[in-house]
């Protein structure tokens, strides 16, 4: 329970830093207007590229988990994912923990073997994120007073730092390093429950967490539905950046200042970082992000950039907060009633 306390302290403290940065020299009653003269025509499309965003990312999910357990209902898996988005609002990662323990219950499945699938999701949204924002960086914003103004001077400090040989090599040896190890640590455990197997002993305590911790990371090798799998990714990062590019319509930022999707993707991608930092549920950290990026890379102004970020994050909040009660509703009652019709 401290440990809960401390980590929400901290993540407030985090956020709400990033919002005084974000917020400070804005006149607030200047922000107040935009946000009430926007347009709300948006609403509706922003909504339905949130639920399809939620719907791909459970999906996908289920296709991590469907090769050991056939079966596993959709309903479940979506409230599962609708439950993490709500629990990060509050306390941020716990959300992974939140959606396991609902999962992992519902259909009577090992806990460790469904965080091993969340942890293996997050790794490869992980590299889908470091992907496109290396392709930012390289198109977007490869000079170096853009980078400075985004993320501070330090930033090329760092970058030159890990272009020197020495760092280069260095990075690549702990690398290659880590990556063996780490595959040596999963070939040995398979093996080594494979063994058991072969000789009758049972798997308890620590070992079965272990075990099924492993078979939950890597069920990445056991998809059978590959294209479905890959579309799944695809589709969900382009709804994110639909998230992105549809409220521009909110303040007319798509005509005043030509903005466009791979403008879009450009602030998706430099805001995702804001979301990744420990505040709850990005706030602050994803203002701060959103307004710089638009406010550097299109010079929109701060205001019309913090307007921007405050209606698209509470735009999130709210698609989160009515889904997850409606999809927990529908687990609960009406899918196990269509279960017995059919």
């Amino acid at each position: 329970m401290r440990k809960h306390l401390i980590n929400i302290v901290l993540s407030l403290l985090v956020g709400g830093f990033f919002l005084w940065l974000s917020l400070r020299n804005i006149d607030l009653s200047e922000l107040w207007q935009y946000v009430q003269l926007m347009s709300y025509g948006w609403i509706f499309p922003y909504l339905a590229f949130c639920l399809l965003s939620f719907l791909f990312r459970s999906e996908r999910w289920k296709l991590l988990m469907e090769s050991e357990h056939p079966g596993l209902r959709s309903s479940t898996l979506f409230t599962g994912v609708m439950f993490g988005y709500a629990v990060n609002y509050a306390i941020p990662r716990a959300g992974e923990i939140s959606r396991t323990l609902y999962v992992a219950r519902r259909e009577g499945m090992s806990g460790s073997a469904v965080l091993g699938t969340v942890v293996l999701e997050r790794i490869i949204d992980l590299l889908a994120m470091l992907l496109l924002l290396v392709l930012v960086i390289f198109f977007v914003i490869s000079d170096r007073q853009t980078m400075d103004a985004l993320f501070g001077p330090q930033i090329y400090l760092i970058l030159d730092e890990l272009r020197s040989p020495i760092v280069l090599v260095l990075l690549i040896v702990i690398g290659i390093i880590s990556a063996v190890l780490l595959w040596r640590a999963v070939i040995y455990i398979l093996n080594k429950r494979r063994r058991d197997l072969e000789s009758g002993e049972e798997s308890v305590g620590v070992k079965r967490i272990v075990y099924s911790f492993t078979d939950g990371i890597t069920s990445v090798r056991k998809i059978r539905k590959w294209p479905q799998f890959l579309i799944y990714t695809a589709g969900m990062w382009f709804c994110y950046v639909m998230l992105t590019y549809i409220p521009f319509y909110a303040f007319d930022m798509a005509e005043t200042f030509g903005l466009g999707l791979p403008e879009a993707a450009a602030v998706m991608v430099i805001s995702t970082i804001g979301v990744t930092l420990p505040s709850p549920g990005g706030l602050g950290t994803y203002h701060w992000f959103v307004k710089q990026s638009l406010l550097v890379l299109y010079a929109v102004p701060a205001v019309t950039g913090v307007a921007y970020a405050i209606i698209t994050h509470a735009g999130m909040m709210l698609s989160v907060l009515l889904v997850t009660p409606l999809a927990w509703l529908y687990t609960l009652y009406i899918a196990p009633y269509r279960k017995r019709l059919l």
